[in-house]
């Protein structure tokens, strides 16, 4: 079974060294490798609090719905709680875009949102953010059980799926949410692909940062509903290889099953150069199937000279929000 290496944090203390001494190209943004915390290894309940509160207050005209749960909550979850920060512009009444954040094996959602800045950017985009774990192995590793390869090593079976679909099931009624989307990194990004397979009508589109899926295309469960998909890999990844190895398929691959799935024209790929770098040494390519459903998407953004932890310039999240909550608004 795949096993991804524990570099993250450490990686995340040398960009933090790095971005102090500051950036030549204007690029990286800060970030800090939080002591990370063990997370909670219980099973989440499945049970959504069936007891919401709304409001009983007079809504502005320009709204039809009735005002959601009041105080926002700033977690979801049961027995495996998740941080949700909410943005300062959210009313309870107008419905906003929610992302979940998925970390790699062996760090937590909040490592990952150090090192790409999703939260510093909620109150700006006006969108809800998720930050949900895996749940902690035997090594003391945060993990995802997304596929055969990734990431259950000591195959406890845990329902992953079923435990961010009842997430997702507790945003939906707890906040007003236009649109579901996800972004995940290495096993995260697993994760993601994985939700694509099993709930795509839930979502809206996703993120795979150095991430793959289904080893065999038949695992991912047959589906007629159409999801946007972004793959960001680097050039030179060699935890999980841009082509792919013998656990995993690579980058084009996934986007080729993916341009199948949503019916766009399979011979319409393109790779281009792009004028925008997105992480530090190298350029970016954009790829893009043609021929998809309206408002649908199959891109990627290839990274030359990265590895399985790029080095992003701030431009990058700005760029990945902007893909990702048009389709969720």
């Amino acid at each position: 079974m795949r096993r991804f290496q524990h570099v993250l944090v450490g990686w995340l203390a040398l960009t933090a060294v790095t971005a102090a001494c500051g950036d030549s190209s204007g690029g990286g943004a800060d970030t800090t490798a939080d002591t990370v915390e063990a997370a909670d290894t219980v099973e989440a309940d499945s049970a959504v609090d069936d007891t919401v509160e709304v409001a009983d207050t007079e809504q502005p005209a320009d709204t039809l719905s009735a005002r959601a749960e009041w105080p926002p909550p700033t977690e979801l979850g049961h027995a495996r709680k998740a941080a949700v920060q909410v943005p300062a512009s959210y009313d309870g009444y107008a419905a906003v875009p929610a992302v979940l954040l998925l970390g790699g094996y062996d760090y937590f959602a909040s490592d990952l949102d150090d090192w790409i800045q999703l939260s510093t950017r909620v109150d700006n985009q006006g969108f809800l953010l998720v930050l949900p774990d895996g749940l902690v192995d035997e090594d003391g590793s945060p993990y995802w059980n997304a596929t055969d390869t990734c990431c259950d090593y000591y195959e406890t079976g845990v329902d992953d799926v079923g435990y961010l679909t009842d997430l997702i099931d507790e945003l939906e009624a707890r906040f007003h949410v236009s649109g579901v989307g996800l972004v995940g990194h290495s096993a995260g990004a697993f994760m993601a692909y994985r939700m694509g397979c099993e709930i795509p009508a839930r979502l809206g589109g996703l993120v795979s940062i150095a991430g793959s899926g289904f080893l065999d295309a038949a695992d991912c469960a047959v589906t007629d509903v159409p999801l946007s998909v972004l793959q960001v890999h680097g050039e030179e990844d060699d935890i999980m290889p841009f082509d792919g190895d013998d656990e995993a398929p690579g980058a084009l691959e996934m986007l080729a099953r993916w341009a199948n799935r949503d019916g766009c024209d399979v011979d319409g790929w393109s790779l281009d150069g792009w004028p925008t770098a997105y992480a530090l040494g190298g350029d970016t390519l954009v790829g893009t199937y043609g021929g998809c459903p309206a408002g649908v998407d199959v891109d990627l953004w290839l990274l030359e000279g990265s590895d399985h932890y790029p080095d992003f310039k701030k431009v990058f999240t700005d760029d990945l929000l902007g893909w990702l909550l048009a389709k969720l608004r």
